[in-house]
């Protein structure tokens, strides 16, 4: 993992250790690195003007607000082919679905949650995401409307897991974000069936229903022996926003963890590609872009940044255009080479029908194709999940 480690001032501490690499430290005329020995060190940078430092964990003191300055693609570099991990990776999700289906039942009854249980699939996932992530991605992408709860806390499981691992977070703090992750919507089993699957526009007081999700959530977890403090940031602080406008509490940037901030992006990024009773989902690369435009107000900009760069230019899933007039599904993501995915082939464009599938490399030197766009599969009535 990079030790270098970005944090805002106002939430530095004694023992933490200010790296070189911080930008302006040297016009501050403070110190430009090591050990934070003084409060006044901390309220000179502020009076300063300075927003923002950079810190060495392994040097110092690390904290819930700091947030890896660089990422590491090596965490993401599949060790295992895409097919022979997919079944492995089937299997995962299968369990997946069960565990979390059960929880939610027995949640529901007025039951504790086994956090052990889900602390071992936690692990299952990771593990997944190491061997080759593109094929949990793949499995995430397959949907069913009426399962919306169960598939969206694995698949904002899945999402954080491999995010973080982009990031370079230590094993154990990427295992506690997994198992948060797939917990953050918890609360949600005792919002009314109606209200939760509402075809239309909620009325005010539906709404204010709604997002008491997160107040339950967080109930249900503290009842629950052995949730840690990582899996409580990230049910309580999921919906809040940098700019204040989130719920429950309205909190704003200076308040908001790392954790928090991480459940929101790839919880807003799974909402967006979804199919809902009320919505249909987005085209991958149409909601990365809709999250780039909502960055700074309400999500953290440089977070946002590394996550397009983790699910890459064209995330697994997407319809893209090929330049000899087929339609392809990106199947695997390429970390070196992200204009160069693994691609599917299934639609000729100009003829428009559909054609025997045909698995292709785009970074392979035998293959002459590229791509020239993205689509939007409602445009051609693809069902993208019947490809994957």
């Amino acid at each position: 993992m990079d030790n270098i480690r970005r944090i805002p001032v106002a939430k530095l501490q004694l023992g933490m250790y200010v790296s070189d690499e911080t930008p302006n430290l040297e016009d501050s005329s403070i110190r430009p690195k090591g050990f934070i020995r003084r409060h006044e060190t901390i309220d000179k940078l502020i009076a300063k003007g300075i927003n923002e430092v950079f810190i060495d964990i392994y040097k110092g003191l690390d904290s819930p607000y700091s947030i890896p300055l660089k990422s590491n693609t090596q965490f993401l570099s599949p060790k295992i082919a895409l097919q022979e991990e997919r079944d492995k990776a089937a299997s995962v999700y299968n369990e997946a679905r069960s565990l979390v289906s059960g929880i939610l039942r027995d949640v529901k009854l007025g039951k504790l949650i086994d956090i052990e249980q889900v602390e071992c699939l936690a692990d299952e996932i990771n593990g997944s995401v190491l061997n080759n992530p593109n094929a949990l991605l793949c499995l995430s992408a397959i949907r069913e409307k009426d399962q919306y709860l169960l598939e969206h806390s694995i698949n904002v499981g899945v999402i954080m897991g491999i995010f973080t691992r982009y990031l370079g977070y230590e094993d154990e703090l990427v295992h506690q974000l997994v198992t948060g992750a797939l917990l953050h919507d918890i609360g949600k089993v005792r919002v009314p069936h109606h209200i939760l699957n509402k075809p239309g526009r909620l009325s005010g007081e539906e709404w204010t229903e709604m997002k008491r999700h997160v107040v339950y959530g967080q109930e249900i977890l503290l009842k629950s022996p052995g949730v840690t403090d990582v899996t409580l940031a990230i049910c309580g602080l999921h919906h809040e926003r940098l700019n204040g406008s989130g719920y429950p509490i309205g909190l704003d940037e200076s308040n908001i963890n790392s954790y928090g901030r991480l459940a929101a992006i790839v919880d807003v990024y799974d909402a967006l590609t979804a199919d809902r009773v009320y919505h249909q989902g987005r085209p991958p690369a149409d909601a990365l872009r809709f999250m780039l435009d909502i960055t700074g107000g309400q999500l953290d900009r440089g977070l946002v940044n590394q996550f397009i760069r983790c699910m890459s230019v064209y995330p697994v899933s997407t319809l893209v255009e090929l330049d000899n007039n087929r339609a392809a599904v990106v199947i695997s993501s390429n970390y070196t080479k992200p204009h160069q995915p693994t691609v599917r082939t299934i639609y000729n464009l100009r003829q428009r029908h559909y054609e025997k599938s045909k698995d292709i490399d785009l970074s392979s030197p035998l293959i002459e194709q590229k791509i020239i766009g993205t689509l939007d599969p409602r445009d051609y009535d693809i069902q993208v999940r019947d490809f994957l």
